[in-house]
């Protein structure tokens, strides 16, 4: 019986391990930042929020990697997780803060754009 008991110890970290990193997309569908969806762009985000998602956002897995900016708003996405934090309702990713800010808190020197994709995480 000590045995079996010992045994499940070992596996259980394993088995909550491969289930907290399954992300539910295949392996071909990783993003390098050399090529798509966003060739043009030279830099990602890589985590803006460890830890926490601070407290203008929330936790949502898979959250994406096109935030709404206060200079993009992007069509659509490529369905990649990206980070696991979203802006709340009203709030836009500021990426030189690279936090949450109100929408109405964004230069009014910057108009948003509407673009196919606008790419910022990593």
């Amino acid at each position: 019986m000590f045995w079996l008991t010992s045994l499940c110890l070992l596996l259980l970290p394993a088995l909550l391990l491969k289930s907290v990193m399954a992300t539910g997309f295949a392996e071909e569908q990783v993003l390098h930042h050399e090529v798509d969806p966003d060739p043009s762009r030279v830099k990602y985000i890589w985590n803006p929020f460890p830890g926490f998602c601070g407290e203008n956002a929330s936790m949502m897995r898979c959250a994406g990697v096109c935030p709404e900016t206060c200079a993009f708003k992007s069509l659509k996405c490529p369905s990649f997780c990206g980070v696991d934090c979203i802006c709340n309702p009203g709030y836009v990713f500021n990426e030189s803060l690279q936090l949450c800010i109100l929408k109405s808190d964004c230069s009014q020197v910057i108009k948003q754009e509407v673009v196919e994709t606008h790419r910022v995480f990593q």
